[in-house]
């Protein structure tokens, strides 16, 4: 029965369903395309790049400066939220060679940047971040972020955001950012100078950095979207902002970019010049331009999308790629819930409005710098979809509440997913049978129609 169905792959959690959109049907999986190969010898690519970084000293001449024993050397990793593929791969080669430059294994710790987010459990750290090598060795030298404890201010912006940042940080005498960068919807580009803010910082800092993001006229500035830095006041606050605690600080930076979860692209050193680098190397793995927007966009935050708050990043793919009028089919198994306790709160509170009065009333109530609370962001992203995109999401959230409070309505599972995915499309095209329609596995991809 396949035979009558379209190869389109695409990941429901980490179950993989296909073969659901009837042959015949003008459907496209959009990804990059193209000679973006695998990293072949890792090992050798990353004893290149801390042996030769970009605009700072070499990894061991760091430790050299720095390091004498009983001093703590930090490695920054990002949480449970995120792939965390470099991380699994890079930590079991980096290790040794730290040990080997002279760092005693009892200086070493692992802070994981972990913004707001939940810590997460010992087994998501375990299987989900560091690897099981790793987290043998150095689980009692684990550490999750606590953006209400454990931090200190140093210093202001001159956007006027006050800079807290974690103690441990602040008491190592080197901190080794390991990010893998990506774009970002709001602050442009994600990973390098994020891990520290918002990954390892205080959230009256977060509470005061993210409304700059904020338009009462458009809900999000025009400089504030994927791909883009220039000008936007999110993202340069905390370029800023790193650059205070590299004053004070030895800060080491290794940068992976991914494609089709494969390590492509590895660099090291400064890390405001690789989060630059990082900025002009992303663009063709994750721009891809089309005629027009789609009448239907499926696509899947894969097993990210452990909560609502976390699948708002496929929403917001989605809505790049879908035209105006057109609808989006998410799937996320978000089975932690909504995630976040401000975006419920905040959903709750204007569950009677319309939407244009909706988001006005968000941004006006809800995302100054004096009353924005963590989660607020979403409430303005998710209203401006639905402005123009109807969102449909299969999902083991309760459909009443994910209907009547976020305005999203759940697909009810009925057989399989992929049963349920073929009657979806069954029905969606029997009212438009001329349909175009994407799919999309990577919310990663900022799609860029030439006509909505």
């Amino acid at each position: 029965m396949t035979n009558e169905y379209m190869n389109t792959p695409i990941d429901y959690g980490a179950d993989e369903i296909n073969y659901f959109i009837p042959k015949g049907i003008d459907a496209r999986n959009l990804e990059i395309t193209g000679a973006v190969k695998e990293i072949e010898d890792i090992n050798k690519r990353l004893l290149d790049v801390i042996e030769s970084p970009i605009d700072s000293l070499s990894l061991k001449d760091l430790i050299d400066e720095n390091y004498s024993k009983g001093k703590p050397v930090i490695i920054l990793t990002d949480d449970n939220t995120r792939p965390n593929i470099h991380t699994r791969i890079l930590l079991p080669l980096l290790f040794p060679k730290i040990i080997d430059y002279g760092v005693a294994p009892s200086d070493l710790h692992i802070l994981i940047a972990s913004g707001t987010h939940r810590p997460g459990t010992e087994e998501e750290i375990k299987n989900k971040v560091l690897g099981a090598e790793i987290w043998e060795k150095y689980k009692d030298h684990v550490v999750s972020h606590n953006c209400d404890e454990g931090v200190t201010q140093i210093g202001t912006s001159s956007r006027g955001t006050p800079i807290f940042l974690n103690k441990l940080a602040l008491d190592a005498c080197l901190v080794i950012a390991m990010t893998d960068s990506e774009y970002h919807y709001f602050a442009g580009v994600a990973g390098t100078v994020k891990q520290f803010f918002p990954g390892i910082s205080g959230r009256k800092t977060i509470s005061r950095n993210h409304p700059k993001a904020f338009s009462k006229e458009t809900g999000f500035k025009a400089e504030c979207r994927l791909g883009n830095t220039e000008g936007n006041p999110v993202i340069q606050d905390m370029i800023e902002m790193v650059e205070f605690v590299k004053k004070t600080k030895a800060v080491f930076c290794i940068d992976a970019i991914l494609n089709d979860k494969k390590i492509v692209l590895l660099n090291a050193g400064d890390i405001i010049s690789i989060h630059n680098l990082a900025r002009d190397l992303l663009k063709p793995l994750r721009e891809i331009e089309v005629d027009k927007g789609a009448d239907l966009v499926i696509i899947t935050t894969s097993d990210l999308g452990l909560n609502l708050y976390q699948a708002g990043k496929g929403m917001h793919a989605a809505w790049n790629a879908a035209r105006k009028g057109g609808k989006i089919l998410l799937l996320a198994r978000a089975q932690d819930g909504v995630g976040n306790q401000a975006y419920h709160d905040t959903m709750i509170a204007i569950k009677e409005k319309d939407l244009d009065e909706a988001l006005t009333w968000v941004v006006a109530n809800k995302c100054s710098e004096e009353t924005f609370k963590i989660g607020n962001q979403k409430p303005v992203d998710l209203l401006r979809i639905l402005k123009d995109n109807q969102i449909d999401m299969i999902t083991e959230m309760d459909h009443k509440e994910l209907k009547e409070t976020f305005r999203i309505s759940g697909v009810k599972i009925k057989g399989s997913v992929q049963e349920t995915m073929r009657n979806y499309l069954a029905e969606f095209l029997m009212d438009k049978k001329d349909a175009l329609i994407y799919v999309m596995s990577d919310a990663g991809i900022y799609v860029k129609p030439k006509e909505n």
